[in-house]
């Protein structure tokens, strides 16, 4: 089989990469990188159903491909199509266009109609003619709309020529003009600006939801991504202390054979050696299928097994855990998290949404009052052009008047008890996450304090299993030692490694899931999602 090695862009500075891929991912922008084409948070359009290269899959599994990644590479792949980003961040364009559709109420109407009417019939007059023929055409125009304040308004501007047959007719034909104005005041239901830009508001904290539902899921694929790259190189430590152990083991049975050929050791010391070197070959291959198992979870969720290139390359992990102090403040933490987590703003403008809507129902009991009143000025004329010549304020046209309407209201009485009881649920629901939040924080900072002491502990623990081994090897050499301690020793040995590199490991992923708990898994990678 061929070989080749791979490196990624995993020593490029991660804050302003990640910041990048993420700044794209919203805006829908290709990029090529070293040849591979990235296409972040493509539109649904762009999105089909596509079968994979069979024939790239099976040539890419002739050849053993070893693929240089780090943490950054690792981010970058998995938020490279991961499908819930790109369902979520589909959302806020929708919600966006609620917005618009809520302004698009108070934007005006432009109408106009042309009718023709001709009508001829027997006339009811004693003066002639005795057929009546009349006909009668309007041309109208008008904008109507709604302000902010509920008020609707009519601007019309009406016309009409009327001929006809009748000798009792003085102007034949004659035009008739009149602009006219209508204003309609709610003084009861549907008045105020709050409640008229209700659907607004509503649909501008819906948006802002989605944003932050958004927010939520590149921050939980950040965070899984990183537990995985840290479980991998836990597994891949795993396996080369397995390797080692068992190294161990077969040197000391290397050991052992001499000496029992010269009659120093007895047959039972050495079968207990050769059995402690078949067991450790079975934990060494019981290591190897948890580590291939970690791989293809990390290429799982970093996308590369939909990779033709990658999905079968073995992973060198460019990045190690690192082992840095972390200032933990709970009140702090606490603060962070009740600034910065999305399910709690995404929660607070749910709140927000439901208070709205209870006045909007509590103003759909009132009675239905409106202030109404049209004022025009009339033309008359032989022709259309003295018919407008003739408009002016002599020849008025106006009224006013109130309209008054009371229904019994059993269904909005319903309705308005419903949003206040929907209103108490998401209340509950609100402080039940407030107080998980609570528990949360204080779970996860006592966590991070717990696996750096036992870092710490573990750490020397390790430092003094290897200075005893090393003083044991030496007894053993002497022969003051038995095999069966020997053994014992390494095995001591061996827990101590790997249970230091396990603290170390559970260290960096508390603090991982710290930072998500608190709401800074965007901040603490200097990511910004741009819209």
């Amino acid at each position: 089989m061929k070989k080749s090695q791979i490196d990624c862009f995993g020593h490029c500075n991660f804050g302003n990469w990640v910041l990048f891929v993420i700044w794209c991912l919203v805006l829908g922008i290709s990029f090529t990188f070293r040849g591979e084409s990235f296409a972040m948070g493509r539109r649904p359009s762009e999105i089909k159903k596509q079968g994979i290269d069979k024939e790239a899959f099976i040539e890419s599994a002739r050849t053993e491909q070893v693929l240089r990644i780090g943490l950054l590479d690792c981010i970058t792949f998995a938020l490279k199509n991961n499908s819930e980003i790109l369902i979520k961040r589909i959302e806020p364009k929708l919600k966006e266009g609620d917005i618009k559709i809520a302004k698009a109420d108070f934007e005006p109407t432009f109408s106009a109609d042309w009718i023709l009417r001709d009508n001829t019939k027997k006339s009811t007059s004693t003066a002639p003619p005795e057929i009546l023929e009349i006909e009668d055409t309007d041309f109208n125009a008008g904008l109507s709309g709604k302000l902010i304040t509920g008020t609707e308004y009519d601007i019309d501007f009406l016309n009409q020529k009327y001929k006809s047959n009748a000798t009792t007719q003085k102007m034949n034909p004659y035009y008739t003009s009149e602009p006219k104005i209508t204003i309609t005041q709610p003084l009861f239901r549907d008045f105020g600006i709050f409640i008229n830009r209700a659907d607004i508001i509503i649909a501008r904290n819906n948006k802002g939801e989605s944003e932050e539902v958004f927010k939520d899921t590149v921050m939980e694929v950040i965070t899984k991504t990183k537990i995985a790259y840290y479980n991998y190189i836990y597994y891949l430590e795993n396996y080369s202390i397995a390797k080692l152990s068992l190294k161990r083991a077969q040197d000391l049975l290397e050991i052992n054979k001499a000496r029992y050929a010269k009659g120093l050791l007895s047959s039972v010391d050495l079968l207990e050696t050769e059995t402690a070197a078949a067991r450790r070959e079975k934990v060494l291959i019981s290591a190897e299928s948890n580590l291939k198992k970690a791989e293809d979870d990390l290429k799982l969720i970093t996308n590369l097994v939909d990779n033709p290139r990658f999905w079968n390359a073995k992973l060198e992990l460019i990045d190690r855990p690192k082992f840095d102090m972390q200032e933990l403040d709970l009140v702090e933490s606490l603060e962070n998290a009740f600034e910065l987590r999305p399910d709690y703003q995404a929660q607070k403008l749910d709140l927000k949404n439901r208070d709205i809507k209870i006045k909007v129902a509590k103003n759909a009991l009132f009675p239905t009052l409106d202030l109404t009143g049209s004022f025009g000025l009339n033309g008359l004329g032989k022709d259309y052009e003295q018919c407008i010549d003739k408009i002016n304020e002599d020849y008025k046209d106006w009224s006013i008047g109130l309209k008054f309407s009371l229904p019994w209201g059993g269904g909005e009485r319903a309705k308005y008890n419903q949003r206040k009881l929907e209103k108490a649920q998401a209340l509950i629901a609100f402080k039940r996450l407030e107080q998980d939040i609570v528990l949360e924080i204080r779970d996860k900072v006592r966590e991070v304090d717990i696996q750096y002491r036992q870092v710490e502990a573990s750490r020397v623990a390790k430092e003094k299993e290897t200075e005893n081994y090393r003083a044991q090897e030496e007894r053993y050499a002497a022969g003051e030692v038995n095999t069966h301690d020997m053994l014992d020793y390494q095995d001591k040995l061996a827990q101590a490694e790997l249970d230091y590199i396990k603290s170390l490991i559970d260290y960096n992923i508390a603090v991982i899931t710290l930072e998500k708990g608190e709401g800074l898994t965007l901040v603490k990678n200097d990511i910004i999602l741009e819209e």
